[in-house]
């Protein structure tokens, strides 16, 4: 009996691995949600840069430009053949002139690609303001501890861009007619660790729901919405890994009536992920530290009016007094933070020193993509008065 269970034991160690946030050589600057954000940051101006090395990273567009810059002083410093044949060809451009007219090619391009992106996204924006009142409907007023929160000075060394390793790589979802927001955060959060982790799996949001809502497990509730403490918690005590993947507990529309959907399917058992740790960041400067530490953070808002309808940025200044009420359908939502971005100079005395990079569940219809970045202080006027969330480990069997 004892070599029975050793060897349970020990199986069950040999295909499960313990994983922590992680590193690495995450090339974002090229992802189409990055640099439609970061190209409606540059429309408004210059950024505060540090010093000339701390800099936005570039994107490809971009990168093209330096390349050029580079081609052009190896040019001018060898003086090779290539360069007097180019001379002779347009003899009444000079190598400046040459230069900027590179350089403005390779921006029009650069803003060709958004455009093109844009216009895919068009269609799922389409589709997503056709159902926004479904979305309105389904804040709610998320069970948090409620505390005082202290704002503390943000870090000295705050990045001009900061995005988590993998931040972009689990699909953006849509949690169409239930109010699973906070579900769908902790989910996409946990997929981000495995990706960095080089796992690209699609975890069950249908379970996590379930399992955030201990007094709804066995048997039907009316009670809607949820945060992801109570799951986290769930997940811990449990002797293995519990939660499966979307392929053997998938999502579903909503059940009347029946808010987790219980009995859950024998399949929905089939676990594949245990949380081990996690963190409750209270401070904005905190979300800020574990961003740094490639750690996505599940925080918890209020919403106002533009939040709803934006192309990838969202300020506080844009609700000015006599527009539509501030707190209209503010009653709460959960969004995942994969990065910071600086804001350029013109919008620090209004909008703060930074935006912070979210998640959302609402398709890719909702701001970039299913991506927008919320100015320092929309946040700091929206969130709710209690801690969020990181989740800093967990056991992962294949």
């Amino acid at each position: 009996m004892m070599q029975i269970i050793f060897c349970f034991i020990f199986s069950t160690s040999l295909f499960s691995t313990e994983i922590k946030p992680q590193s690495g050589s995450y090339e974002y600057q090229n992802i189409p949600e990055y640099k439609a954000i970061l190209s409606l940051l540059k429309s408004y101006g210059e950024f505060a840069l540090k010093n000339k090395e701390e800099k936005p990273q570039l994107s490809r567009g971009q990168q093209k430009i330096e390349e050029i810059k580079a081609k052009n002083k190896q040019i001018l410093a060898q003086k090779t053949l290539h360069e007097k044949k180019s001379r002779e060809e347009t003899p009444f451009l000079s190598e400046q002139d040459q230069l900027k007219i590179q350089v403005k090619n390779a921006y029009k391009e650069w803003q060709k690609e958004i455009k093109e992106q844009r216009q895919i996204w068009a269609k799922e924006q389409a589709l997503f303001l056709g159902k926004i009142k479904i979305y309105q409907s389904n804040t709610f007023e998320i069970p948090v501890d409620k505390e005082v929160i202290k704002e503390v000075p943000l870090p000295d060394n705050l990045p001009a861009v900061l995005i988590i390793n993998q931040a972009f790589s689990s699909e953006i979802k849509d949690q169409l007619d239930r109010p699973t927001c906070a579900a769908f955060a902790g989910i996409k959060a946990l997929e981000i660790l495995l990706a960095q982790n080089n796992s690209i799996t699609d975890l069950s949001e249908q379970y996590f729901y379930w399992a955030s809502k201990p007094l709804c497990q066995t048997s039907p509730c009316l009670e809607i919405g949820s945060w992801v403490k109570p799951a986290l918690k769930f997940s811990m005590i449990q002797l293995k890994q519990d939660i499966p993947s979307e392929k053997y507990c998938p999502y579903q529309k909503r059940l009347e009536g029946n808010e987790t959907q219980v009995p859950l399917t024998h399949d929905c058992k089939r676990g594949q992920v245990q949380i081990k740790k996690f963190s409750e960041i209270k401070t904005m400067s905190e979300v800020i530290e574990k961003l740094k530490e490639n750690t996505p953070v599940i925080i918890a808002t209020k919403l106002s009016e533009n939040f709803y309808k934006n192309n990838g940025l969202v300020f506080l200044g844009e609700l000015q007094t006599g527009s539509v009420s501030k707190d209209h359908h503010a009653k709460g939502h959960a969004l995942l933070a994969i990065g910071m971005m600086e804001l350029p100079i013109k919008l620090k005395e209004k909008e703060g020193s930074y935006c912070l990079v979210v998640a959302n569940s609402w398709g890719k219809g909702w701001g970039a993509g299913g991506y927008a970045c919320l100015s320092e202080k929309w946040l700091l006027h929206y969130r709710l008065p209690s801690s969020f969330i990181s989740v800093d480990n967990i056991k992962f069997s294949r």
